[in-house]
């Protein structure tokens, strides 16, 4: 076994010079029989920096020691005092902690809880908080040991800003002292002495507790989930954020695409639905459209897929397209976790024509043997984007279409690229709504569905999150109502000189009406009382999404018309919520700006309106306020799998909808009440099926369902 002498150890360890994580950490914990660690106040930054390193302590079999430090209230610190109230304190801490825990969703600092958690079940770990009366317990010191008795004790800086979720990109500096050099025996003689009196409760000024039984059984609870952390997959995270803050590979496009080793989290490995979808497309001759439930995998699937091909064909002009810039940014990233730098053709022609045209001229020369390029519909409509691809060899072109229903419109349709001879759909939703032509569009190009996984296979099989379905019913007010019979009489006639069916109806009046409709429900003026009557009293909530309409609705201050997404976020902001808005409004660097400061707690909550639809991944979001929603059953099923998706610590999801009635008092009689909830009916059953809680959404609704002869649609 190694041993701590035997390392090449620095007495200064610097981050702008060094990786402090491969070059200190990881060697002298494995070689550890024990460490010894105390950090400053409890925080997932706080919480990482601890545990950085630590998965070669649990592949040594090592023993860890962890004091962090806890706040006390006034009234805490004077019940302690008097010799009383620590259990009152521990609980408090408790629940400080458990909210710290369950907050936590970056990929990196997870691992390291992980490694903590496992330390904590297998009896190797103990944990202790150290309470000051007047301030917080601020040190941070470390002690390793080996086997034959020697020691490694550093002393060292972090930042505990919320930012410090990745912590390995602050400047850090730690200072390390050898106990064999006897020359440094001051200097840290000190720090050693300092942590026994602290663990053993002697310290003056200090009341060191035992952790809180409630964080400790989580903490056991996280590991019984998972397999040992390994050094591996935490270095494989560390380079995969460090390479998310550098620069772009020195020329886009020019890569040699390989596996990685972790991903997410994880090391890396297909899921079977996800090797069954390729078998699938592969037996189709390379040709079709994979319909995977959003979250399941679709991006990986694909990228995995074609680098498979490639290393049969050994030449490859790979093109991806895809609906918005958000979008392409995350498969931009997503790629680079294969190793392929791909050329942007988005934002404008001038950042991406000549790059674009050079690859394409070195790979006709063989000069490049893989090439590839993310595109958004809008420039692959472009002439000149049309034009440089057309030079591609047909028989060493692979086209992927991300959201690949969108191709099925008539501008699109025309657009895509005909030689391509391997081509690839993604959809959770290939299949159009009231368009039947757009579908046959769409498959002409890709060829059929060839494989499907959905929703509730996805669920059973543990790909997506659990989720809880609450149902929300807020009456329209009886102008609201008046003006939805109103223009529901005039789609039914406009309905009716069609032949009853609307989608072969051509009058262009029909769309105006129906948009219309839409969004005087989406926009339903006590649907913000009802939101305030449910947030009263409630904690902010951080990862939580808030769906609106693009509707108006009466300010209750001035009697003005207000956007219903600025009245939304008024009314959480007033109860204290950091929100954000995601709208098409926003620049594409605010909205990343905005996913960036809701993944690490600077936001409790995004208010979007239709941005997040699509594509834009948000796995970490626990909950999801749904005011308004249309119809199609493309938008609703898009939602929910985004809110679903797997992330870090996320054991459950919940979802709370908006559903839309007509008071008793207005239109009696009239059909087009009843009409109005068949239609929400069509979402909070296909929501409430797959619910944790299904019972509950008929009970809310039970009273209106009997009224209307309804029942059967939730049955």
């Amino acid at each position: 076994m190694t041993l701590l002498r035997d390392l090449p150890l620095k007495a200064v360890y610097r981050s702008e010079d060094d990786n402090i994580l491969t070059d200190l950490y990881l060697p002298a914990l494995g070689c550890a029989v024990s460490y010894d660690r105390a950090v400053g106040y409890f925080s997932a930054s706080m919480l990482s920096f601890a545990a950085e390193g630590v998965t070669a302590l649990v592949r040594n079999g090592g023993r860890m020691r962890l004091i962090v430090g806890g706040e006390l209230d006034e009234a805490d610190a004077d019940a302690i005092s008097k010799g009383y109230g620590l259990r009152e304190a521990s609980a408090k801490l408790g629940e400080r902690f458990l909210e710290t825990i369950d907050g936590i969703s970056e990929a990196l600092c997870y691992r390291r809880l992980e490694a903590l958690s496992w330390l904590v079940a297998s009896g190797r770990l103990d944990i202790k908080v150290a309470l000051k009366k007047k301030g917080m317990y601020h040190e941070k010191i470390g002690i390793i040991t080996d086997a034959a008795g020697d020691s490694v004790i550093f002393q060292g800086s972090a930042n505990e800003t919320t930012a410090a979720l990745l912590p390995d990109f602050n400047f850090e500096s730690i200072n390390v002292f050898p106990s064999w050099r006897t020359e440094f025996f001051e200097h840290f003689t000190p720090y050693v002495e300092g942590f026994a009196r602290l663990w053993e409760g002697r310290s003056k000024n200090v009341v060191v507790i035992d952790f809180p039984e409630a964080a400790k059984e989580r903490l056991i609870r996280i590991a019984a989930g998972v397999r040992p952390p390994s050094p591996e997959v935490e270095q494989g995270l560390w380079e995969r954020l460090k390479r998310r803050g550098e620069a772009e590979a020195p020329e886009e496009g020019i890569s040699e695409p390989r596996v990685p080793t972790v991903f997410n989290g994880r090391e890396f490995t297909l899921m079977d639905h996800q090797r069954a979808a390729l078998s699938a497309w592969r037996a189709n001759e390379f040709s079709g459209i994979l319909a995977l439930a959003t979250g399941a995998g679709k991006t990986v699937t694909s990228i995995y897929g074609a680098m498979k091909v490639y290393e049969k064909m050994k030449r490859m002009f790979l093109l991806i397209a895809v609906p918005y810039q958000n979008l392409a940014d995350q498969w931009v990233a997503t790629l680079r976790e294969f190793n392929i730098h791909a050329i942007r053709c988005y934002g404008g022609a001038a950042e991406w024509r000549d790059a674009l045209l050079s690859c394409v001229t070195l790979f006709q020369t063989k000069a490049l043997p893989f090439v590839c390029a993310v595109v958004v519909n809008r420039t692959l409509q472009s002439e000149g984007f049309r034009q440089i691809v057309s030079q591609v060899p047909g028989e060493r072109m692979m086209f992927i279409g991300d959201e690949c229903h969108h191709h099925g419109s008539e501008g699109l349709a025309v657009c895509l690229p005909r030689q391509a001879a391997l081509r690839l759909g993604l959809s959770a939703t290939p299949e159009h709504y009231a368009d039947t032509a757009a579908t046959e569009r769409l498959k002409r190009y890709y060829g059929d569905i060839v494989f499907e996984y959905g929703l509730e296979q996805a669920l059973r099989d543990g790909v997506l999150t659990p989720y809880e379905y609450h149902v929300i019913p807020v009456e329209l007010t009886d102008a609201e109502a008046e003006e939805y019979a109103r223009i529901s009489e005039q789609i039914s006639r406009i309905a009716a000189r069609g032949g009853g069916d609307l989608e072969r109806s051509s009058d262009p009046q029909l769309d105006i009406l129906l948009f219309k409709r839409a969004r005087l429900l989406g926009a339903a003026s006590n649907k913000l009382p009802a939101l305030r009557r449910l947030l009263e009293g409630r904690k902010p909530e951080p990862l939580t999404l808030f769906y609106c309409g693009d509707g108006s609705v009466e300010d209750e201050d001035t009697g003005e018309q207000v956007r219903q997404i600025a009245a939304v976020s008024a009314a959480i902001h007033e109860l204290g919520w950091k929100n954000s808005h995601f709208t098409s409004r926003e620049g594409r660097a605010e909205r990343q700006g905005v996913l960036d400061g809701f993944k690490v707690g600077f936001i409790d909550t995004m208010v979007a309106i239709r941005c997040l639809d699509e594509g834009i991944d948000v796995p970490d979001c626990r909950t999801a306020y749904i005011l308004a929603s249309s119809r199609n059953p493309k938008q609703f099923i898009q939602r929910r799998g985004r809110i679903l998706r797997r992330a870090p610590g996320k054991e459950r999801a919940r979802i709370f909808d908006f559903v839309v009635t007509v008071p008793e008092s207005v239109a009696e009689g009239s059909p087009h009440e009843r009409q109005l909830l068949a239609g929400e009916l069509k979402r909070v059953a296909e929501f409430a099926r797959l619910a944790l809680n299904a019972g509950d959404a008929y009970l809310a609704l039970e009273p209106i369902l009997e009224r209307y002869d309804l029942v059967h649609h939730l049955a």
